[in-house]
């Protein structure tokens, strides 16, 4: 690749053909493959080339790279979120902007490639999901009703993670309107009648047994005895072993 600012080259990771298989209720999917996929970064200037540029971005991107603002990140925070912080600065669709950062959960969350799970990676997570839902509540009305439609799901599952169960139901029951709308609107109501349920029991799993594939609930379930599964867990488990 060829850095946008400064002309670097440099080799990066690009993905060929994958396959996943359904997905956390955060949208992360499961696969063989790792998710997210990383991201190019001119590795003198540290550019994240989350897309292509127009010249005008360019010259913006040129300006911002260099900012105490954006080297402290360079250190402290994801790719992703770095590529979402660029994308707010260059006035992007908020929508787009807004899946850069849920991406940028899925790098700090539990289970992701470079999370430890350790305190400052909880810390980062509560602040990306918290950015997160307050960029959903700001959408603006010219928004793809598509994209606020899972926006709207994935930052109610943010806040059942954070366990803002309240808050959570009602973003659910305003995304209900939306959801009635959908090509696969019984599809999608039945979704969020599933997260819904898990939300009114406080459920704040990243992977709520429930809200996953059945693959993987099975395996989970497997894996886990009275240390790891809380007793809500393994009652969801029972059921998942009597399923066929």
């Amino acid at each position: 690749m060829t850095c946008p600012v400064g002309g670097e080259r440099f080799s990066a990771w690009r993905s060929g053909s994958y396959s996943t298989y359904g997905s956390r209720p955060d949208g992360k999917p499961f696969s063989y493959m790792t998710f997210p996929f990383p991201l190019p970064e001119c590795p003198s200037n540290k550019l994240i080339v989350f897309d292509d540029f127009k010249p005008d971005e360019v010259k913006a991107l040129a300006t911002l790279i260099e900012t105490p603002e954006y080297k402290r990140m360079v250190k402290a925070e994801t790719p992703y979120y770095r590529a979402y912080w660029l994308s707010t600065r260059l006035d992007r669709p908020a929508a787009g902007t807004l899946w850069l950062l849920l991406r940028a959960i899925w790098e700090v969350s539990p289970g992701s490639r470079d999370a430890s799970d350790t305190p400052a990676d909880r810390t980062r997570m509560d602040r990306y999901q918290q950015a997160f839902v307050a960029g959903v509540r700001r959408l603006p009305g010219s928004a793809d009703a598509q994209d606020r439609l899972w926006l709207m799901i994935r930052a109610a599952n943010a806040l059942r993670q954070m366990g803002r169960f309240s808050e959570a139901q009602r973003l659910l029951a305003d995304a209900r309107p939306l959801a009635a709308q959908d090509k696969n609107a019984a599809a999608v109501a039945a979704y969020i009648d599933q997260m819904a349920r898990a939300t009114a029991r406080k459920d704040a799993d990243v992977e709520p047994i429930d809200l996953i594939p059945q693959r993987e609930a099975k395996r989970r379930c497997e894996a886990g005895d009275a240390t790891t599964l809380s007793p809500v867990q393994q009652a969801l488990c029972r059921d998942v072993k009597n399923e066929p």
